[in-house]
């Protein structure tokens, strides 16, 4: 009985965790997405499409300058929060290693 119960200790510390803080930054990833709008902003932005309909070579250079600042502040975003995830599952991993290294 003790070995299972120290195999599921471990298999909710090594895997289950890490995999629903995972899932947590995948769904903060697409909940951005919904705002920011990656996708769209870099098909547009490739296309040079102009902002608020104006067909000028003005207005399209307006709309590809502030789309590509768009898609770099998404960018930015998204490797931000991709980064926090990652740190949580390696600071959770690490974890124990700390407890038991900086013992008093």
């Amino acid at each position: 009985m003790p070995l299972k119960e120290i195999y599921l200790f471990l298999r909710w510390w090594g895997w289950e965790i890490p995999a629903g803080i995972f899932q947590s930054t995948k769904n903060a990833l697409l909940d951005f997405d919904n705002v920011l709008q990656f996708e769209a902003n870099l098909r547009l932005w490739l296309a040079v499409e102009p902002l608020f309909g104006d067909y000028t070579w003005a207005g399209r250079m307006i709309g590809l300058l502030l789309r590509g600042a768009r898609v770099i502040f998404t960018l930015v975003i998204y490797a931000g929060v991709l980064s926090i995830g990652l740190a949580a599952i390696a600071g959770w991993l690490i974890l124990p290693w700390l407890i038991f290294y900086f013992q008093f």
